[in-house]
């Protein structure tokens, strides 16, 4: 099943969901593979006993962080039912993530708008300082700071969606295994190779990718960079096509001043050697605790 089938949770915390500021990505995917039972729910007492994720308040942070994305209802106090697990269930846990996170109605959208903001203001690097700005300007119903940006930040660097520089900056670029896997999925799902409404369903039901929408479309700089990964791996293929519609340009770099526009991709399988540059951050996480 796809996006069509995604079903809000009931009785969901109202608190924001960058207030969670204590839950760690890790934690929500062991979470997740803990809840994927055959029964279809798990008594609160034998989630304890099966996993070590802090206090019992903190594990309660991280299942209302669950439930308030759609992952989880709570029937009873101590009863947790896994839903939408028809939804994209062929996904990684970090892509299934980005798009619960997309799916969320104002307020608790900000999570995925944040990105947005982050992509209209920086070709490809922000300083957290200047992102707390703009998001108070640009998504003034949540009150921003520093620690609020910083639990955005270690969420989407622990699925994928942006990378690390430093203390102060944030690379807008996805890794590898991200858009790889989004592009394989969007080719499965709807039968296509045309880069242009893959982008469209990229940041219909992820992250946002393109920079520029009016006229022609220009994907990101921090996303063609992993793009150019990809292409020169081999994995990828790009191609455009005298008189096509709806290509998408990539912007233009200190390397290249013309902006070449794609029209079709194709996808090359994984080759062994180049398996490490496609592991998702968390995997780090998983085999140990496997």
């Amino acid at each position: 099943m796809t996006a069509e089938n995604y079903r809000y949770a009931d009785g969901k915390p109202e608190a924001q969901l960058v207030n969670y500021n204590t839950v760690r990505p890790a934690e929500l995917k062991l979470l997740y593979r803990e809840l994927d039972t055959p029964s279809g729910s798990v008594n609160l007492s034998t989630l304890r006993s099966q996993l070590t994720i802090g206090d019992d308040d903190h594990l309660n942070q991280c299942l209302n962080f669950m439930h308030g994305l759609d992952f989880i209802e709570r029937p009873e106090d101590r009863v947790i039912e896994p839903i939408n697990k028809d939804v994209f269930p062929n996904l990684s846990f970090e892509a299934k993530l980005l798009h619960h996170l997309h799916q969320q109605e104002r307020p608790q959208d900000h999570l995925a708008a944040i990105q947005g903001v982050a992509f209209d203001e920086a070709p490809k690097t922000l300083e957290r300082d200047l992102l707390v700005t703009y998001l108070n300007r640009e998504l003034d119903y949540i009150n921003w700071n520093k620690t609020k940006v910083n639990m955005w930040y270690r969420l989407y660097e622990g699925i994928g969606a942006i990378d690390y520089i430093d203390s102060r900056a944030i690379v807008l670029s996805p890794v590898r295994a991200l858009l790889y896997e989004l592009l394989e999925r969007f080719e499965e799902t709807e039968n296509s190779n045309d880069f242009g409404e893959a982008v469209t369903w990229i940041e219909q039901y992820f992250m946002t990718v393109l920079s520029a929408r009016p006229g022609t479309a220009q994907l990101h700089r921090g996303v063609t960079d992993t793009l150019q990964n990809l292409i020169d791996d081999g994995i990828v293929e790009v191609r455009g096509m005298a008189d096509a519609q709806n290509e998408v340009q990539l912007p233009e770099t200190h390397s290249r001043t013309e902006k070449p526009a794609i029209k079709e991709f194709s996808l090359n399988d994984l080759p062994k050697a180049e398996s490490a540059k496609y592991r998702y951050p968390l995997e780090r996480f998983t085999e140990v605790a496997q």
